[in-house]
């Protein structure tokens, strides 16, 4: 197909703005953060019979997406190609298969819970967008037309759930390589201290929640079990890394800071390549690493 019938840009007059306690960057958004869309005064009639419905869709521009990508340290505006493991899973996924804020058009969406209408403000909760984003348009939620409960996905794509629950699941996808660091990981500590999977052992792991249940698949540490200390960190994987003791012995493992295709490229490669370091350290008393 000719790129000469491509369509030239467009431009839209947004319908209302943002307004939120949402400013900043560093701020971490919730599903219970209340805002307010509000809509250009001379539209007030369009929105007649809206606050009868629970929910409605809203489209805005990501006014500040540049500066967002400079704060992440993350490429330039317009690529295609997320590199960085923004949701924890260090692999190269294009845009449009994750919700980044780094839409190639510019172009955020959200479904929010709408609270009430007073004139033209909508008050919603569970907004995404910056305050200040220009409201593009919004639309009615409809339940039987917008909710697809069996629709497909990559397994558990979307889900950030705490490893005190996962770690009673086992979760597998042809992306998942946090899950397969892991397991790497956990089994050179075990080689590393002659330990087996029902030795007794402690653990301290940082990384994402994938990552953490690779360790605890393989060595048997959990927090559920109380024998592993998690702590989520959404930083690059060089950040990650893996403590395992037992009584009087400890070793420190160091992951490289690295992006994979998949989980097969890490199943394949050897332990100097995935690993930055492993040292052997003093041991803490696990009755006092318990008790902390």
């Amino acid at each position: 197909m000719s790129r000469d019938i491509w369509p030239g840009p467009i431009t839209v007059m947004p319908i209302g703005v943002v307004a939120s306690e949402f400013k900043e960057f560093s701020q971490r958004i919730s599903k219970e953060t209340e805002s307010v869309i509000v809509i250009r005064e001379e539209l007030t009639k369009a929105l007649l019979g809206i606050e009868h419905f629970s929910h409605i869709h809203v489209l805005y521009q990501e006014h500040r997406r540049a500066e967002w990508q400079a704060w992440v340290k993350w490429g330039e505006p317009g690529e295609q190609v997320l590199t960085m493991p923004l949701s924890g899973e260090p692999t190269c996924k294009g845009i449009y298969t994750t919700r980044s804020t780094a839409r190639l058009a510019g172009i955020g969406s959200c479904v929010v819970e709408l609270l009430r209408r007073e004139g033209s403000r909508l008050y919603v909760r569970g907004m995404d967008a910056l305050d200040g984003s220009p409201v593009l348009d919004v639309k009615i939620y409809i339940p039987q037309y917008d909710s697809i409960p069996l629709a497909d996905a990559p397994l558990h794509w979307c889900q950030r759930i705490p490893v005190a629950r996962t770690s009673r699941m086992l979760h597998w996808d042809t992306m998942n390589v946090s899950l397969v660091l892991g397991l790497r990981a956990g089994q050179r500590a075990l080689q590393e201290l002659g330990l087996g999977r029902d030795d007794r052992k402690r653990a301290e792991v940082h990384g994402g929640n994938f990552f953490a249940q690779g360790v605890e698949g393989v060595t048997g540490c959990s927090v559920l079990h109380d024998s592993m200390v998690f702590v989520e960190d959404p930083q690059s994987v060089g950040h990650w890394s893996v403590r395992l003791e037992t009584e009087g012995s400890a070793v420190l493992i160091q992951l490289q800071d690295h992006l994979y295709s998949g989980a097969d490229e890490v199943l394949g490669l050897a332990d100097d390549i995935l690993f930055a370091s492993v040292s052997h350290i003093p041991a803490t008393s696990m009755a006092e690493a318990k008790g902390k």
